[in-house]
């Protein structure tokens, strides 16, 4: 079940980064910019459009590689319905389906590292700072009341 419930954090923590990677236009879920498009606002129009695109690219890679973990899901699927169930076969399964979510993340962040490189020391800093967590502003908010 620790499996399971490991696999089903990183597919939302993925799919999460992924949207937010590959949007390439400034509205996000209904009407409202994501945080990284909002982000990408304080940085010169070629720049941000350069990020956006190698993003979208990389998105457009894992999006290649989800067919294999649609086919891993149901593998999984199959062996935990099957019986007896075969705990080996089930480990084996989802270290092979981990395998595959980290190359989509290392995709991801070597797309990520390889956009932030092409910026400035001074547009890298404008981006850690309009990338601050939403939680991270609240905290300084209360702090100052």
């Amino acid at each position: 079940m620790k499996n399971l419930s490991s696999i089903a954090a990183l597919l939302i923590v993925l799919s999460f980064s992924g949207a937010a990677f590959a949007h390439d236009d400034s509205q996000g879920k209904n009407g409202v910019p994501s945080y990284l498009d909002t982000a990408l606002t304080k940085l010169p129009e070629q720049d941000a459009d350069q990020f956006r695109a190698t993003m979208k690219k990389a998105h457009e890679d894992n999006m290649a590689i989800a067919s294999q973990i649609h086919v891993l899901h149901d593998e999984l699927d199959g062996i935990m319905a099957t019986e007896p169930f075969d705990k080996d076969a089930f480990r084996a399964k989802s270290a092979k389906l981990r395998e595959v979510y980290e190359k989509m993340r290392a995709n991801s962040d070597d797309a990520f590292a390889s956009a932030t490189a092409q910026l400035t020391q001074k547009e890298r800093k404008t981006l850690v700072t309009a990338m601050a967590y939403p939680h991270d502003k609240q905290q300084v908010t209360k702090s100052a009341e």
